[in-house]
């Protein structure tokens, strides 16, 4: 890995503007009711969901996911520039082929079984504010726990963000959900601090879950998610000092998160996400610290993915077992580095632990 900046001139943006949100959020509320419904339908499409040349339409497609045309529109036109969809001679456009070919049309009543879904689609709902704080106070918290043991300050947080004591509340509760932060026998919220041992117990359950859980989702993986994962990761490779922390974050949660998560047995996914602690902290490392990852890294990814791709399922759980062996390492190199590194400035409702 390399920087582009020293540890201690970081620091951690972690306040929103209350007026600015106020001003954009009609603005807001349409980004992401289009990219909720792009994630969806490409998700579908690449796991075979939905079928080749089916027709979509702007209306029956809003009224599945109780919002208007506009953002529809807007979804479908992503899709179409993704490749994903086709114009034709007619309305809508058509689903296209796994290979990017283009079928013949195919136009059924849309219902949530053709769009893949198991149940109708809950209307989009507009986030709620703690849910606008809680990038940036997982961001802040994933950060200050390399460093120490930190009481989060509920009124102070709630100041910086212009919130109320309410919403910080329930975004907390949410990272206690994650097992970022827990509460103590006094109602003090508290983070911290991550040690190797935890480092090495999250690497432990991982080593033996998520293979196993690749073996099982690998064959439903869709072919073309597969092919986007290959893709993206070659240009990683390419040029690694492109690859900033939100790429890096993406890839990683495409092989550890997307790959998995058609395996049918839903505590065992459950228990994995409560092992990505080391996930949320490199990610809030690499973004603090303007870090790039080794080429090392990204070609584990890749074996990962071409094993995949030729279905050979046992030889891509050993590759990914081998990337989570190296990714130990690698963090618990990393907290060794940190722990000679003058604290970075964090905000100031997280306040040290003595």
């Amino acid at each position: 890995m390399t920087r582009r900046a020293s540890a201690s001139s970081h620091k951690v943006v972690a306040s929103i503007d209350a007026t600015q949100i106020a001003d954009t959020q009609i603005e807001a509320d349409s980004r992401l009711r289009y990219r909720v419904i792009h994630d969806r339908l490409k998700s579908a499409i690449a796991v075979g969901a939905i079928v080749p040349g089916l027709v979509l339409l702007e209306g029956p497609v809003a009224r599945l996911f109780g919002t208007s045309r506009v953002p529809v529109r807007k979804a479908f036109e992503m899709l179409h520039a993704g490749g994903l969809l086709h114009t034709f001679e007619g309305r809508g456009y058509l689903v296209a082929q796994a290979d990017g070919g283009v079928p013949e049309p195919l136009r059924v009543r849309l219902s949530e079984e053709t769009l893949g879904f198991d149940r109708r689609p809950e209307p989009l709902s507009i986030p709620s504010t703690s849910e606008r704080i809680l990038d940036s106070l997982e961001a802040a918290i994933s950060l200050a726990i390399v460093f120490g043991h930190f009481r989060i300050d509920e009124s102070e947080a709630a100041e910086g963000f212009g919130v109320s004591r309410g919403t910080v509340r329930e975004a907390l509760n949410r990272l206690r959900d994650r097992g970022l932060v827990e509460k103590s026998a006094y109602s003090h919220w508290l983070c911290g601090p991550l040690t190797a041992r935890a480092v090495a117990q999250d690497y432990e359950l991982r080593g033996l879950l998520e293979p196993a859980a690749l073996v099982a989702s690998g064959p439903l993986l869709g072919a073309l998610v597969l092919k986007e994962a290959l893709a993206d990761v070659e240009r990683a490779i390419a040029d690694p000092d492109s690859v900033d922390a939100g790429e890096l974050h993406r890839l990683e949660t495409t092989l550890h998160d997307t790959f998995l998560s058609r395996a049918p047995n839903g505590k065992l996914l459950a228990a994995i996400g409560h092992a990505h602690m080391p996930l949320i902290v490199n990610h809030a490392f690499y973004d603090a610290f303007q870090l790039h990852p080794d080429k090392g890294t990204l070609v584990e990814h890749r074996g990962v993915i071409e094993s995949l791709i030729r279905r050979e399922y046992r030889k891509a759980a050993d590759a990914l077992a081998e990337h989570l062996h190296n990714g130990q390492v690698r963090t618990r190199q990393r907290l060794k580095v940190l722990a000679v590194l003058p604290d970075p400035e964090l905000p100031g409702y997280l306040q040290r632990v003595a």
